[in-house]
Parts: structure tokens; sequence; C-alpha cells
């Protein structure tokens, strides 16, 4: 048995194991597998013990093929390409360490939220329902809402959810403290989609004879950044989940209760990530027993333990990695057996079917989102000569590429000065092999968004005229720490 390295801090516990092998993460076969909401082999019992999996991801924010360029991507070919991510990739590793846990007990397949927006095929949502659609076919079990899934505004998303279960792909969409009640005929989609049973406050799962609870919530800081959530309001999380955690315990008699909870982790000072939404929710709600995070984005490579028995985990973002969990179940103590992120590079062969639907939407995201403007989604657009970097945290880092946009909008406007917000710049340009960017790159720099009165992708330009005092008071505001006086 490999040994757990355990570090304490508070009422909070790090757990982690030894790398598994590349040949155990490849092992057994791809074969794709749907949603199923009971079945599966009995969980295996040692010691009178039973023992699942828990696949995971999160915040992957439309990331379909991989990045970055996505003219280096190639998913079946190994060993020649840096890219990160690719749901064709990911479905093959999904199948791989479900087969490769099948007898051994139960395998759960959730998401954190966050699924969508942040490239060009979420330009096209509304029509494809891409990203849920995917989900499914590769068997996630379930998902809930993040922030960026409100971005097309509550109408919008109904009509994303709608497309995929009109192809018959949808995973179950959990929602437990997204109120869709008021009278508002923008929220008409989502209320009948409330009724059909397709977004939910919860979701039971019987699986090898453990009946696994799930519900969903929406943190508070993501809460604030639903600016396009319009009518749909959201109540108090932790409030939320006391009262989901006693409806599964009580009324559905759950044996595991599993919060998908878009809040997100903190690092302190010492470097440990012990605080944020993701882990306040189970010290204040202890009948939670696990907890799949998001919104940050982290890669935790180890799960934080709260209270002594739950597992807080996130895989970061845009499907960088996979995360696998494996719970033992015994005597009412779940206990963490072994945790590991698996990297999702280009060292595992893509799935071909996931590949050829890809295809697919892409003709329908340049239909969609490029081809009025004379674009296609793989044209050649620009040449880098070097990495023009994007992060959220270090903002001189992203100087260059933010010049890059905001010259970008002073030509096409015509105005003098520019301005974005860092948080609107969602991706660098990668140099890559040759440098070359296509459409589907230059449009991920920055892809939120819709137009007022051009609804198709993309957040609109605004010009105004300011005195240069209103300019001086404006940098101020945004940037104090930048601004003497």
């Amino acid at each position: 048995m490999n040994s757990i390295d355990l570090r304490e801090n508070e009422n909070f516990t790090v757990a982690s194991r030894h790398t598994i092998s590349r040949r155990e993460v490849l092992a057994g076969s791809a074969a794709a597998g749907a949603m199923a909401l009971s079945g599966g082999q009995a969980a295996a019992a040692t010691d009178g013990r039973r023992t699942f999996t828990i696949l995971h991801t999160n915040d992957l924010h439309s990331n379909l093929i991989g990045m970055a360029p996505s003219s280096d991507y190639t998913p079946f070919t190994l060993n020649d390409d840096a890219t990160r991510g690719g749901f064709a990739r990911l479905a093959t590793l999904i199948a791989s360490r479900r087969e490769a846990r099948k007898d051994l007990g139960p395998v759960l397949i959730l998401d954190g939220g966050d699924y969508s927006m942040g490239t060009a095929f979420a330009g096209a949502i509304r029509e494809t329902g891409a990203e849920l659609q995917l989900l499914s076919r590769m068997g996630c079990d379930a998902t809930t809402f993040g922030n960026h899934e409100f971005d097309l505004g509550p109408d919008g998303l109904a009509q994303a959810i709608s497309a995929a279960a009109k192809a018959g792909s949808l995973p179950a969409v959990v929602a437990s403290n997204t109120d869709i009640t008021a009278k508002d005929p923008t929220l008409a989609g989502l209320q009948r989609l409330g009724t059909d049973g397709l977004v939910r406050r919860y979701v039971v799962i019987e699986r090898g004879g453990i009946r696994f609870g799930i519900f969903g919530l929406l943190g508070k800081e993501a809460q604030f950044y639903t600016g396009g959530a319009g009518a749909v309001t959201f109540a108090d999380p932790i409030q939320t989940a006391r009262e989901m955690v006693t409806l599964l315990r009580e009324t559905e008699t759950v044996d595991v209760v599993i919060a998908l909870s878009h809040g997100g982790v903190e690092q302190g000072k010492d470097g440990l990530f012990t605080d944020g939404e993701d882990v306040r929710l189970p010290a204040a709600v202890p009948g939670i027993d696990i907890v799949i995070g998001a919104h940050s984005p982290t890669a935790l490579h180890e799960a934080i333990i709260v209270n002594g028995h739950t597992p807080v985990v996130q895989t970061g973002k845009y499907g960088e990695n996979l995360g696998e969990m494996v719970i033992a179940l015994g005597a009412g103590k779940l206990t963490v057996e072994s945790y590991r992120l698996y990297p999702i590079d280009d060292t595992i062969a893509g799935d071909r079917a996931i590949a050829d639907q890809i295809a697919v939407f892409k003709q329908q995201v340049t239909a969609t989102v490029f081809a009025s403007r004379g674009y296609s989604i793989d044209q050649p657009l620009a040449v880098v000569p070097l990495d023009l970097p994007n992060t959220f945290s270090d903002i001189p880092a992203s100087t260059i590429l933010a010049n890059l946009c905001t010259d970008a909008f002073r030509h096409a406007t015509g105005a003098d000065i520019g301005f974005t917000a860092n948080g609107m710049m969602r991706a660098g340009l990668i140099r890559g092999k040759a440098g070359v960017q296509t459409v589907y790159d230059v449009f991920a720099v920055a892809p939120l968004g819709a137009g007022v009165v051009d609804p198709t992708a993309g957040s609109t330009l605004v010009t105004g005229y300011f005195t240069g005092q209103e300019l001086k008071q404006l940098l101020e505001w945004t940037c104090p720490g930048s601004v003497d006086g």
C-alpha cells in the first residue's frame, strides 16, 4: 500500500499519495460510457469496507481542443506537441481510468461548473450545446452552473441546455441555490427545463450498491460575477447546503453526499490551500462528505481534508488535468484512499469519435460566429515571434498583450485611448512551433459576452467622451496602488 503524506493545519489536513505509473494511467479499454443513474458493479469490499472512485473536472471553459496554439494540437500523434487539454484526449483518459477502476467499485464522473465560455465554441453554444453534449458522451454524471454559464443571459443558457437535450446528450444539471422562479419572460426557457427535470436541485445516483446524493452550489464570489444572470437570483450557499444535506440524508436516504461547489479555494501565506468558499462550505456543513470544487481555478495536487473527513478537490482549468479520488466507505466513515491529478497532454491518444464530433462543431462555429465577418475557425490570422502571456495575477506580465488588445480596440473604433479589463482577457498568444495564430486562437484572447445590438459572440465595444480629469480619476479608481497622491 502506498504511504500517505499528512500535513495538518488547524482543522484541515492535506493528503496525497505517491505517483501512479503511466502504464496504470492508460490501463484498460477506451470504451466510452453514457450517464447512468443506477447499475454498475458492487463496491469492492475489504474488511467490510466499500470503495468507489470519482473522476472529476472543473472550469473547462469550452476548451474542446488543446491549447495553445490550436494549430499545434495533434490528438492522434503522440509526443510531438506541447499543448495541454482537449476533449478527445480527456475522453480517452476517462474511459481508461473508468475501466481500470470499475471492478473495484462504482465510478462517478463529475464536473464543478464553468464548463462554458472561453473559446469560439462557446460563441455557438446556444445553437449546439456542444460542451454539455461532449460531457455527456464522455460519461459525465452531473455538472452544475458556474458564473460564466450566465454570460449569455438566462435565455442563452436555456438555449444551450435545450440544444444538448435535443441532441440526446445531457448530464444531470444540478443547481441547488439558483432561483429561476421569478415572473420574467427571460426565465421561461429555464423554467421549462426545470419542469422537465433537465435542471434540478439535486440528483440521486445508485450505483454498485451505494446511493450518492449530488447537489450544486454557486458560491458568493461567483454570484458577484454573474453579470448576465438577469432575473435569476441565488440563495445563500451554506444555508442551501444545510437544506440539501437534510433532504438527501433523511428523505432520499443516501449513503454519500457530494457537493459540486463553484466557490473556489484560497492560498495562505504558508503556501497551503486551506481557505476559500469550497473549504468553508464543509466546515460549516459537516454533513457533506465530498466537495468537488471549482472557480478559483486551482490545480490541487492534494485533497484538502476538512474536519478530518471531508475531501475538497479541484483540477485547475481548461481540461489540463483529470482528477481521480478513490474513497473507502466503512462503518459510516469515508476515507480518502488515494488522490491525484492526471495531466491531459500529448502522451494520450485522442478518442476519434469525440474528435469527429468536435470537427462537426467547428463547422457550426464557423457558420454561427465567423462566416458573417469573412473568417473561418481554423484560418491562419497572424504570427507571433514570441509568447504573449496572459495571467490573472501578474499584471505587468500581461501588459504587452493588453496593449495589443487596446490598440485593436482603438483601430476598430477610431478612439484615441483604449481600455480593457484584465479579466476580459482569457488567454495569451503562445508561439508554439511556428508562431501561427488562427482565428480560434485570437478569439480566445477576448471571448466573453455577446453584443447588445448584434447578439453574436463577443462583448460590445463602447466609445465615449472623457475629459482629462475624468480619465485621471478613472485611473486612480481602477489602479489605486499605481498613482501617487
